[in-house]
């Protein structure tokens, strides 16, 4: 799969974000799927796919930072961008210890958003 088909994978519990996000998406070029949640995300087929996470940080039941150390525990190298409304020390603290692409500040720009997916996406064509 091209790097430029490789999707990006929005996990957050509000649906206006999802459907605002998954249009942004599209509109810079990126394929996405959408996720309620980070138990659905891991219950998908989404797994086996490389493309990038744009995670929230706080949801009900399984946090961003709950998958992130999943995904860490699984050894699943993916790429992630985290975003948040609220930020605590506690969880900025447990989150320096991965490899994040990058922490978005909701509202964050679009400007923001495209630097980062430019980076994974430069980072995922070199050979």
């Amino acid at each position: 799969m091209s790097v430029a088909n490789r999707p990006v994978f929005v996990i957050d519990d509000e649906e206006a974000v999802r459907l605002s996000l998954a249009k942004l998406l599209r509109a810079l070029g990126f394929p996405s799927r959408s996720f309620a949640s980070a138990t659905a995300y891991l219950a998908s087929d989404a797994l086996q796919e490389d493309g990038c996470l744009l995670l929230d940080l706080r949801m009900p039941g399984m946090s961003g930072l709950e998958l992130v150390e999943e995904l860490h525990r699984r050894a699943l190298n993916v790429p992630i961008i985290m975003m948040t409304g609220h930020t605590d020390a506690a969880s900025v603290q447990r989150l320096e210890a991965f490899p994040l692409l990058g922490f978005l500040e909701k509202p964050f720009s679009v400007t923001q958003l495209k630097e980062l997916l430019d980076t994974w996406h430069s980072r995922s064509s070199d050979p």
